[in-house]
């Protein structure tokens, strides 16, 4: 009996964003396949190419975070990388697809690491913005590695600079604006 009370107590003070949501792994699944398809129709909707890199803007970034914050890090990494990949693939990038999959994977489970630990019934806290930081330097360095590979450091320091840094600043913004109230809604509803 005490066991089962000091883990109660455990869970109560370190009570997990999206434990509400795992604990029904039915609405888990679904709602990593409705983002995972929502990255992808963000990504493509909006494409702004990038003629020296042959990269492009778009809006993917948004819900690679919010999709972090909804779902914790394995449900972020995979809406995240699985989307962004998907998305490359339908815009004609099939051979950055792989690239994309670990880059924006590895941003959604960082930020969904950090969400983690924000307490139920809150829309947003410290650690929800320390992981927007650190999954979009994630973003930005994957991305300026990999391209350095292919295209020379340059081309791919202005890349970063003129599209993704915009890409993920926008969506860091998007996601401090929208994603706490989702999460609040769905702690609330289900």
């Amino acid at each position: 009996m005490a066991i089962q009370d000091s883990q109660s107590d455990l869970v109560a003070t370190h009570d997990m964003s999206y434990t509400f949501i795992k604990s029904n792994p039915t609405i888990y699944i679904a709602l990593v396949a409705m983002l995972t398809a929502l990255t992808t129709v963000v990504t493509v909707v909006l494409v702004v190419p990038f003629p020296s890199t042959f990269g492009y803007f778009n809006l993917g970034d948004t819900l690679v975070m919010i999709s972090g914050i909804i779902l914790g890090p394995i449900g972020g990494f995979i809406a995240g990388g699985v989307g962004s990949a998907m998305g490359d693939i339908v815009v004609g990038w099939a051979h950055y697809a792989p690239i994309t999959l670990i880059v924006k994977g590895c941003e959604g489970f960082v930020v969904g690491w950090f969400a983690r630990y924000a307490k139920r019934n809150t829309r947003l806290n410290l650690s929800d913005i320390v992981g927007l930081i650190l999954g979009s330097i994630i973003m930005l360095y994957g991305y300026l590695i990999s391209e350095t590979y292919f295209y020379g450091f340059e081309f791919a320091l202005a890349e970063m600079i003129w599209v993704n840094l915009v890409q993920v600043s926008v969506g860091s913004i998007v996601a401090i604006l929208i994603a706490p109230t989702i999460r609040l809604y769905l702690q609330q509803t289900l």
